[in-house]
């Protein structure tokens, strides 16, 4: 585990300095696994975060913006109700384990001044936050354990215990003891941490040396490879020379943001991924049912013939009969024609005349069906591209558009009255200074063609598929810029792992939207179109402002 408990001395320290002492002011669930608490502390607002996710796991402050919910759940409200307004007294790690213990000094209800203790404890799909009070009998915890889950029983009104903690030697105070294996033997140690600190030590370093790196690093170093990403407090020279480094809780928002975000959609948003894709797969269904209709609409003239042939053979045709060979006056050669045993041959014959009538009636009506089922399926194709490629923001959008198009059901809340955001697009700045809009949904690519963008700025989107819309502010491009946001536009599009994409781009003042409810349509009528290479090497040649 990434996240081991020499991570999380480095981290505590930090915390001491930023947060201890500091008050409480607000918390948040932000999700089943995380809360969110905005401490004030030496004159500023800090954001702590929590999680007790099993695979990312950890404490640190954030600078990251997190979606909080409207309303808060029961849970929330119990611990807001004990923590909110409370100051950390003390923040200590039991010993170099991944437990952190928060002393927390407020006043309950009536106004006494009483003593709250906080356990966090990271330890992969056992990670819990647990609030106890003065005598450890526990007020509420975010993840509550049964007696048939564990051995461990978490749950509100009993005394709360640590989990059982393995007798090791502290490696900050300890020699080095030879070993194939140093988690056994060392507080603190990860598999990554306990093969760097061999590497190191075979390659000539001292343990205390290392120790020593360890305990004074207030900094991450980041390493990404083919099949996964790594990090700590100091290089894993082992992995690779080359780590990115940085301010440590910096490291950790730059580490685990993705992750949580991918993590943070599906958990929010996974029945909105399965209602687009459900709706796609129904209308592709759809479609072919309705073009089988329609080719069998368009040969209905069999029907004519065969009430024309039955009328010119009512001699031949009598009740009870399943079929009749006639003479096929059209072309010269016999026919047999099936009958319905309960008719008479001019009975037979106006029932194919009918069958003839209503597939000719009906040609519009499939005609007009199948363009609406198309158009239905781009939109549901465009739908399933911006979601794949959505921040948590952007499928909150994605769901609000639905509900306005009256494909959801919008959920009856208690109106607010509050002013209307713009969406959460995206800007890139180039090296240049130049400004460069990305719209990751269907409602964000219509802010920005027809209400953020000036007339004369440039608009990029790829050829014939599901893409963002690229607004460029600016005039004159040289042709640098033109292929950095064609590259922008394809990669933020359905063909981002093709090669050689088209991509369309002209400016704003020649698009005209079109006469449709849906939005993210645009008219095109002078444009060019680029042949572009789509990849994220573009990342580094711009600057990412926080969205919009």
């Amino acid at each position: 585990m990434a996240f081991d408990g020499i991570v999380l001395n480095a981290v505590t320290k930090k915390l001491k300095e930023e947060i201890e002492s500091g008050r409480i002011s607000k918390l948040y669930a932000i999700s089943q696994y995380e809360l969110l608490m905005v401490i004030r502390a030496h004159n500023k607002n800090k954001k702590f975060l929590v999680s007790i996710h099993p695979t990312y796991a950890r404490i640190q402050l954030t600078n990251l913006d997190y979606p909080t919910p409207d309303f808060p759940d029961a849970m929330t409200m119990l611990m807001r109700k004990h923590m909110e307004g409370s100051f950390i007294e003390k923040i200590e790690q039991i010993g170099l384990d991944r437990i952190v213990k928060m002393t927390l000094r407020g006043r309950n209800e009536f106004k006494d001044q009483v003593t709250l203790y906080l356990y966090i404890e990271i330890m992969g799909k056992h990670s819990n936050f647990t609030l106890t009070d003065e005598n450890n009998r526990i007020i509420e915890c975010l993840k509550r354990v049964s007696p048939s889950e564990s051995m461990r029983f978490l749950q509100p009104g009993i005394t709360y215990h640590l989990p059982p903690l393995i007798e090791k030697k502290n490696p900050f105070t300890q020699d080095y003891i030879p070993s194939d294996n140093l988690i056994t033997i060392y507080e603190g140690f990860s598999k990554d941490l306990a093969v760097e600190v061999k590497y190191r030590i075979e390659k000539g370093e001292s343990f205390q040396s290392i120790m020593s790196q360890l305990e004074s690093s207030e900094h991450l170093y980041i390493i990404k490879t083919a099949k996964k990403d790594y990090y700590h407090i100091i290089p894993l020279t082992n992995i690779s020379e080359n780590a990115a480094c940085y301010p440590l809780f910096e490291g950790l928002d730059l580490f685990y943001d993705s992750l949580d975000q991918r993590d943070r959609i599906k958990q929010q948003t996974n029945d909105l991924m399965r209602y687009i894709k459900n709706e796609y797969t129904k209308n592709v269904n759809k479609l072919h049912k309705l073009e089988k209709t329609l080719f069998d609409s368009q040969n209905s003239d069999d029907y004519r013939i065969k009430g024309d042939l039955l009328y010119a053979s009512l001699d031949k045709v009598h009740k009870g009969m399943k079929e009749v060979v006639v003479d096929n006056y059209y072309d010269g050669t016999k026919m047999t024609i099936e009958l319905d045993v309960r008719f008479d041959g001019k009975g037979n014959a106006n029932r194919y005349y009918n069958k003839y009538q209503k597939a000719k009636n009906s040609l519009k009506v499939l005609e007009e069906q199948i363009r609406l089922t198309k158009e239905e399926i781009d939109y549901f194709d465009t739908l399933n591209t911006s979601i794949e490629q959505a921040d948590y923001y952007d499928a909150l959008e994605i769901k609000e558009e639905l509900e306005g198009l009256g494909y959801l059901k919008k959920k009856q809340v208690k109106k607010l009255h509050k002013k209307k955001k713009e969406p959460h697009y995206t800007t890139f700045i180039t090296k240049d200074g130049i400004a460069i809009y990305v719209g990751k949904n269907n409602l964000q690519n219509d802010y920005l063609t027809f209400k953020k963008a000036n007339r004369f700025d440039m608009w990029f989107h790829v050829k014939d598929m599901p893409g963002s819309h690229v607004i460029v502010h600016s005039q004159n491009l040289d042709e640098y810029t033109i292929r950095l946001a064609a590259k922008i536009a394809a990669y933020y599009s359905k063909g981002r792992l093709s090669s050689s994409v088209p991509v369309n781009y002209a400016q704003v003042r020649t698009l005209k939207k079109p006469h449709s409810n849906k939005p993210g349509l645009v008219l095109l009528s002078n444009y060019k179109t680029i042949y572009i290479d789509p990849d994220d090497t573009f990342l580094t040649e711009v600057m990412k402002k926080k969205n919009g």
